[in-house]
């Protein structure tokens, strides 16, 4: 099994034997424990405490199974788990790092929303309670997303090709995973255009740091903060939410296209400090 620094791994190789089966082995794999968390969802609403644990009990064992998966298919391709940079002890700092990453992004999107439309936070209809439980959902939920999107295949595509080429090919499926329950319609493009674009900012994140924690922690905070804190989202389902002091323009799409240039934004950046980092890495 060949071990190497984390971020190494994102460097195309020629010297591995790639076995593309297990691609095959992991993506149902992937998208069965999904199901499942799904049906886990439905059966135990998270509006009574019990029913809410039991939840959340099975996300978290469904993510740990996910896991364990990928690290049996890294030693069938002769790499190794730790691929994944998922070191308890770094834990802290580069969940950190993600934290950080995606707070800017949160607070770039709020600046820029309320420069074409000045607006102020108000009280929402959701209770503290609700609030940090959609935020541990989204901690188990988020992570089972990275470990199918920003793990094993992520790290494989990049063997095969480079990372470049790896990010964008899990764009893709990971707009496309999102279409759930919208249908390819309008608000369907948009919600595959504006994930798409995320996924970038997370696979980037993961890739400057070499650690998963990272896009991890930038996941989770992002998806708290747009959806069940601010409600940037405009669902209106949140903590707090937007009062605009003027008319929002119909169909929310000035806050659709300010999102994925922001969003854009962001990933450019994180992009070049990986390139700045590959080369200061290079030189030393």
């Amino acid at each position: 099994m060949l071990k190497r620094n984390p971020p190494d791994y994102f460097l195309h190789s020629h010297s591995i034997n790639i076995k593309p089966f297990s691609i095959f082995l992991f993506i149902p794999a992937a998208f069965i424990a999904w199901e499942i968390n799904i049906l886990g969802q439905m059966a135990f609403p998270s509006s009574n405490l019990l029913p809410y644990f039991l939840r959340i009990t099975i996300t978290l064992i469904l993510g740990l199974a996910l896991f364990i998966i990928s690290g049996s298919l890294f030693k069938y391709n002769d790499l190794s788990v730790h691929a994944l940079g998922l070191n308890y002890k770094k834990m802290p700092v580069n969940l950190g790092k993600g934290f950080l990453i995606g707070i800017l992004t949160m607070v770039t999107l709020s600046l820029l929303l309320y420069l074409f439309m000045p607006f102020h936070f108000i009280k929402g209809p959701l209770c503290r309670t609700d609030l940090w439980k959609e935020s541990c959902s989204y901690l188990l939920g988020n992570t089972i997303e990275e470990l199918m999107f920003r793990g094993f295949l992520l790290i494989i595509f990049s063997q095969l090709t480079n990372w470049r080429v790896a990010v964008i090919i899990m764009a893709l499926p990971f707009g496309l995973f999102h279409l759930q329950g919208i249908g390819m319609n309008i608000e369907g493009l948009k919600m595959v255009s504006s994930t798409m674009i995320f996924s970038l900012v997370f696979s980037f994140a993961f890739i400057l740091t070499g650690s998963m924690w990272t896009s991890i922690g930038t996941h989770i905070i992002m998806n708290i903060i747009l959806h069940p804190f601010l409600g940037l989202d405009g669902s209106n389902k949140s903590l707090y939410v937007s009062d605009f002091y003027g008319a929002w323009p119909k169909n929310y799409d000035l806050g659709f296209w300010i999102l994925l240039m922001n969003t854009i934004l962001m990933a450019t950046i994180i992009y070049f400090s990986i390139l700045s980092a590959q080369r200061r890495n290079k030189n030393s």
